[in-house]
């Protein structure tokens, strides 16, 4: 039994012995083949105690950090994939009619003639929203272009979402309170004459589409500012009581009026030109008269 013990603990540490032997093996070769890959290169670089360099950036000049580029394709809005043509003539009509986003502006009115220059160029409707990209920031100057500049590169990808930013930006909810209240308060002026307050009406309401009278309340907030002679026309002219008719009818007596009102206030703010026969007539009286005042003078010396 001892025997038999001995040759197996023999037997188990020549097992041992042969697996260490294998792995120093596999070690060594390990060693050999990554010397033989070092490349001259990286020998190169390192240095006397086989320690590599430090690698420094290169030195920039003090005056370096005053230029840098500035980026060539910057758009907040996005370039559409298609192509638009964009013709000079129409570039120069929108560059003429660009928005400065001065308080005075009116945004409602530069997007309604941004559009109808837009509806000149025939676009189909699937292509509409690429033009509008395309052209937008050629509308824009002053305050309104460094608004859109404002944006991060390429946000911009959607038309209604600039629509809605612009309104957001250029008519803020102060601003349409206080267009709306207009609206409501409106009065005639005491010298103004009856064409002229129908137009600036009409103006208020374009400039604040979104007021939310319907046509009745329209007139009868016209009607409610206008004078009391201007009132008394308005009634004689319907036989009765302005207020007796729908707004169709109203507004139809009113462009009648205001109309006839523009061709009468015309007329009477033309000058009386004089004709040539007078002037030659009226000059040369003044020239005899200056004559007999100096033969005049010659007799009481």
């Amino acid at each position: 039994e001892i025997e038999k013990t001995t040759r197996k603990n023999n037997s188990k540490r020549r097992r041992q012995r042969k697996l260490e032997e294998e792995r120093q093996g596999q070690e060594g070769t390990f060693t050999s083949v990554s010397a033989q890959h070092s490349t001259p290169e990286l020998m190169a670089e390192e240095g006397p105690g086989g320690d590599r360099p430090h690698h420094h950036p290169p030195r920039r000049l003090l005056g370096e950090y005053n230029h840098q580029l500035c980026p060539r394709h910057f758009s907040s809005i996005v370039r559409p994939t298609k192509g638009v043509e964009m013709k000079p003539a129409l570039l120069s009509l929108i560059t003429v009619n660009q928005f400065a986003g001065m308080d005075h502006g009116d945004p409602y009115t530069h997007l309604s003639i941004f559009y109808e220059l837009i509806s000149t160029m025939g676009v189909p409707g699937e292509d509409e929203e690429a033009v509008f990209l395309r052209l937008f920031p050629f509308s824009l100057t002053g305050k309104a272009k460094t608004w859109l500049q404002a944006h991060p590169n390429q946000s911009l990808t959607r038309w209604e979402d600039v629509e809605r930013k612009f309104f957001a930006r250029f008519f803020p909810l102060s601003r349409y309170i206080s267009a709306k209240s207009e609206i409501k308060t409106f009065s005639q002026g005491t010298d103004e004459p009856l064409c002229e307050a129908w137009e600036r009406y009409k103006s208020l309401l374009r400039k604040c589409p979104n007021h939310g009278f319907d046509d009745v309340a329209q007139l009868k907030m016209f009607c409610n500012g206008l004078m009391p002679q201007t009132k008394m026309l308005l009634d004689a002219s319907t036989g009765g009581s302005m207020m007796m008719n729908d707004s169709e009818e109203a507004i139809t007596i009113i462009d009648a009026l205001a109309t006839s009102d523009y061709q009468a206030h015309h007329d009477r703010s033309q000058p009386t030109k004089k004709r040539i026969l007078e002037l030659d007539t009226q000059n040369a009286i003044l020239a005899q008269n200056k004559l007999l005042s100096q033969q005049m003078e010659e007799l009481k010396k």
